[in-house]
């Protein structure tokens, strides 16, 4: 009896608003579930040299947490904030998930072409 009390006591404290890697776990008698991450835009074309804004639905107090990729940096690199820079001609996939979920991942697809004015072909 003491330990299901003390084990009742450790799963009201450790739940899914106190730590984000409980989301979708289930605490008691209820669960959370976990939301779909998104990123928007999810496709953008740029030019070598500019730069593009990157968010995620995440929520505020989670924002933190989420991680970018480039599956081709030397295309375009993203920053920890989601920043994208172009930097050479090609194709890539930014990725965000957040750093205490490896499965729930969101992708945009990134297109770079040759600055106009440049002299580039």
């Amino acid at each position: 009896m003491v330990l299901a009390a003390a084990a009742t006591a450790a799963i009201a404290a450790c739940d899914s608003t106190t730590s984000p890697r409980l989301a979708g776990v289930a605490t008691g008698t209820t669960t959370s579930a976990a939301t779909a991450l998104t990123i928007s835009p999810s496709t953008a074309a740029m030019q070598v040299g500019t730069q593009q804004q990157l968010t995620t639905n995440a929520p505020l107090n989670l924002q933190s947490q989420v991680q970018w990729r480039s599956s081709q940096p030397t295309v375009a690199a993203v920053s920890p904030t989601g920043l994208v820079t172009a930097v050479g001609v090609g194709t890539t996939q930014i990725t965000a998930r957040f750093s205490f979920d490896t499965a729930t991942v969101a992708t945009a697809a990134i297109a770079v072409t040759a600055a106009t004015g440049t002299g580039t072909p």
